[in-house]
């Protein structure tokens, strides 16, 4: 398969005072999904432009396999990209939508309808050749849409978002379906989103992308449980942060006001006895959000949140409680 090697990429638009990516660089390895996650304008949609030839960086390289596409025609490139909106041709059938790539290349109409088998078997909807687009669900438009990208083997699969107009358990299911088939195939993809949840459930590696650049690349558990900046921290959802000398532990490695240590919020424990690595505080509020109850206390001028799994108790507005850190959950920030 291939290899991705995205080299101090720069790209800025006419009339905008900063680039929306600086100094960009990427490694994606042989057959890896990685996921671009970030807010809207952080650069992540104009990446897959570049790579695909629709847009070109004002400086920098791509490669792959260690040679540079920049100069190799779109179409030629080998890089495919699905789209939010699956984008089939309405006038053509399920067949004709899946085969046009092939037919485009030359292929045999033998090899084109054994080759729409085979991708309508692997994305799990074998059977429909000869349905119109219009009688397609949502969920089946994006099938389709992504066995049209697959079926030439590409070099690159470049998903934008491709499952965030879809409802919540098509979307799973589709999660889960795309994540088979990639690992079936080993193609290379890159894959983008602003979800959380979804970067997590399929990605090998998650890049974190803010203001045009990466805060932070890793594994979805390695960010999750122990960010490692404090922008990848409050992004990932932790927004509780302890100086050391804040923490009681007995033991000199925490003591150390020059350390910033954080904890995620259901590793927070809200309970009524104090106790060591504990601190008084007011509880502002307890919702329960059915698998758990998720609390905010008032603690001095620091405001927690806290999320403890069912059965938890519920605390009403107002009551004194003690908010627990347990110092196997706490980790020491860089760049705070």
């Amino acid at each position: 398969m291939t290899t991705v090697n995205i080299i101090s990429v720069k790209k800025t638009y006419p009339n905008q005072p900063t680039p929306v990516l600086k100094d960009f660089s990427l490694s994606v390895m042989d057959g890896e999904m990685v996921a671009l996650l970030g807010p809207s304008g952080t650069g992540k949609s104009t990446l897959l432009k570049l790579i695909t030839g629709i847009e070109r960086p004002d400086s920098g390289d791509i490669q792959f396999d260690d040679s540079s596409i920049l100069k190799i025609d779109p179409n030629k490139r080998g890089a495919v990209l699905m789209f939010q909106k699956s984008y089939l041709f309405p006038f053509l059938s399920v067949e004709d939508n899946i085969g046009f790539g092939l037919k485009v290349q030359g292929a045999s109409s033998q090899t084109i309808r054994a080759e729409v088998k085979r991708m309508l078997n692997l994305i799990g909807l074998p059977g429909i050749e000869k349905r119109k687009v219009g009688q397609l669900s949502g969920g089946e438009g994006q099938r389709v849409a992504l066995a049209r990208a697959l079926v030439t083997n590409p070099k690159l699969l470049l998903l934008d978002e491709p499952l965030s107009s879809l409802d919540t358990e098509v979307r799973m299911n589709l999660q889960e379906a795309i994540r088979v088939i990639q690992r079936e195939l080993g193609v290379t993809t890159i894959f983008v989103t602003h979800d959380l949840g979804e970067a997590m459930a399929m990605s090998d590696r998650m890049a974190l992308l803010l203001n045009g650049e990466i805060v932070a690349l890793d594994k979805p558990e390695n960010l999750f449980h122990r960010p490692r900046s404090l922008a990848a921290a409050r992004f990932m959802g932790v927004s509780t942060f302890l100086s050391g000398d804040q923490l009681t532990v007995k033991n000199e490695a925490w003591s150390s006001s020059e350390k910033i240590f954080a904890i995620r919020p259901e590793h927070i424990r809200v309970q009524k006895d104090g106790c060591e690595q504990s601190m008084q505080g007011m509880v502002s509020d307890c919702v329960f959000r059915g698998e758990y109850v998720e609390y905010q206390v008032a603690v001095g001028e620091m405001s927690v949140r806290a999320r403890m799994p069912m059965p938890a108790p519920m605390f009403p507005h107002g009551e004194q409680v003690y908010v627990k850190f347990p110092k196997e959950y706490l980790f020491e920030m860089a760049g705070y």
